[in-house]
């Protein structure tokens, strides 16, 4: 009989879990930016000794999780090409999703995205980026603090109100100083209370920000909280016509519940 048969679970050895957490951090290093490392800025990348770092790297070239190539740079493995299409077949939003966010971004002038928080951070899961020059420029997959900007705000918002004293007070811990709990706590109540956040230089001076929750009717209802979020230049941003900005992301939220998230999210 298995352990979940039984109604019992083995507890998993701490050895274990901080292996993979590490195995996790080494593959985490790379990003479409860079693409290669060497072990020694490998090593540094995720703060592991070089000795640590390399029995590392050998298991998961053994896995085909990485490759070495002849001059020593480590690269994606072959074995990650399988996790990239189930990955783009879990979270790939629906055409008519991302044409939205795309009439969003050009009725605004602004990058628009789509967020859910991921323990203390927020990850973009959609976006259209703005066509100017000067831009707000995240990318899909990109991983953002919890602790400043618009869609931060209204993630830790969108949380059950039994759980977010404790949330708000561990993404503080996380910003290392940048802004209390107090002060978190107020942008968060704030929210609650108005049902959507703007943020100038919260995140990031120069940048700022304009987010609603998604909202989704009940047939497309996520499992998880999303943020509609508007960024750019704190200059563009400032000047907008506030209402006008919510009534586009309020309208174009009521057609993404309509059009749909990623299957993940279901």
């Amino acid at each position: 009989m298995s352990d979940t048969d039984s109604g019992t679970r083995t507890p998993r050895p701490e050895g274990g879990v901080r292996a993979v957490s590490r195995a996790l951090a080494v593959i985490d290093a790379f990003n479409s930016e860079t693409t290669a490392l060497s072990i020694a800025a490998l090593a540094r990348r995720v703060g592991l000794p070089r000795t640590t770092t390399i029995r590392m790297v050998e298991t998961l070239v053994d896995e085909g999780m990485l490759t070495s190539d002849p001059h020593g740079l480590l690269r994606a493995g072959p074995r990650l090409v399988r996790w990239g299409a189930l990955a783009a077949a879990s979270w790939t939003l629906p055409d008519a999703t991302t044409d939205r966010l795309r009439a969003a971004s050009d009725a605004t002038g602004e990058t628009v995205s789509l967020y859910v928080r991921r323990g203390l951070s927020r990850t973009v899961i959609g976006q259209a980026q703005s066509r100017h020059t000067l831009r707000h420029v995240v990318r899909v997959g990109d991983e953002l603090p919890l602790w400043g900007g618009a869609a931060a705000m209204v993630l830790l918002a969108s949380e059950p109100a039994a759980a977010r004293r404790d949330l708000i007070g561990a993404v503080a811990a996380a910003s290392e100083g940048r802004v209390s709990a107090a002060d978190l706590g107020r942008d968060v109540d704030h929210v609650v209370q108005t049902g959507h956040a703007v943020s100038h230089g919260g995140r990031e001076t120069g940048n700022s920000g304009i987010a609603i929750p998604l909202g989704a009717a009940a047939r497309h209802a996520p499992r998880i909280p999303v943020a509609l979020a508007l960024g750019g230049p704190t200059v563009r941003v400032e000047a907008a016509d506030t209402d006008a900005v919510l009534r586009e992301l309020r309208a174009a939220a009521a057609d993404i519940a309509a059009s749909g998230l990623p299957p993940a999210l279901y």
